[in-house]
């Protein structure tokens, strides 16, 4: 995954270089015509000029013949200029569009469909820089380990697309709960992971609180009756000694421990 967008951005960037390049020589030929045509000019009146004269005349014969041809040259000179300056524009406008469209679609294959929060997928793709920056410049980073507890109740109960719906509403609870610099992770099954950037641990329980308070405004106005939406949540603040794996596993322990706790209570 990481690979693809960084041969794509080297082809693009060697390709913006051929058409500023082609651009570049397209300018210089201009200028250079323009320069020859000036210095011409130039050489015809400066010695006017030099000698005090306020006026001058210029008297040439010129064949029609080469008059035409001398028209048609520089008629021709300009189309191909226009011409080159029309396809530059064009090929470098498709190349933003291909940027544009490879961007999109590269960003859509890092979104979960039924969730649209991120997936499995982006998690070594996006979560990696963050950990990158927060080892470099020594800031924070917490995981919320999140599981829908007894989703299988209710496929069973009401049907696989009312757990897909909750899985839904469960995305879009986190993503309301959090900011637009932190990430949202469907880690697959009825297990999301939310990545709070330069956030400490109180910081992150600030967040679960948030979380429970949409968890108890969609119960109340839950469609499925009998069933209550209930959020196992594990909290790891990240150690850059550790690895990711390591450090999302503790989180995933927590959020066991939890669950195991919430299904004694209710026993």
């Amino acid at each position: 995954m990481t690979q693809e967008p960084v041969a794509f951005s080297n082809q693009l960037h060697q390709r913006l270089s051929a058409i500023e390049k082609r651009d570049l020589e397209l300018w210089f030929l201009t200028l250079t015509v323009v320069g020859i045509l000036a210095l011409g000019y130039f050489i015809v009146i400066f010695p006017t000029v030099f000698m005090g004269q306020k006026e001058f005349f210029i008297q040439a014969k010129v064949s029609p013949q080469l008059a035409i041809g001398q028209l048609v040259l520089i008629t021709m000179f300009l189309v191909y200029i226009i011409h080159k300056h029309i396809q530059v524009r064009s090929v470098r406008s498709k190349s933003l569009v291909e940027a544009f469209n490879f961007q999109l679609a590269h960003a859509q294959l890092l979104l979960d469909p039924l969730t649209q929060v991120l997936n499995r997928a982006a998690l070594e793709e996006l979560i990696s820089k963050e950990l990158k920056r927060v080892r470099r410049k020594q800031t924070t980073l917490v995981f919320l380990y999140i599981d829908v507890n007894d989703l299988k109740k209710v496929n069973t109960r009401f049907g696989h697309l009312s757990g897909d719906l909750v899985l839904g509403e469960t995305g879009a609870i986190l993503k309301q709960c959090v900011r637009g610099s932190d990430y949202v992770v469907r880690m697959g099954g009825d297990e999301f992971l939310v990545a709070l950037i330069d956030t400490d641990e109180a910081g992150a329980e600030t967040v679960r609180q948030r979380i429970d308070q949409h968890v108890d405004f969609w119960n109340r106005a839950s469609r499925l009756p009998g069933f209550q939406l209930e959020l196992s949540v594990g909290i790891q603040q990240f150690d850059a000694t550790k690895s990711l794996d390591e450090v999302l596993a503790e989180a995933d322990a927590k959020m066991y421990r939890e669950k195991e706790t919430r299904a004694s209570a209710r026993s």
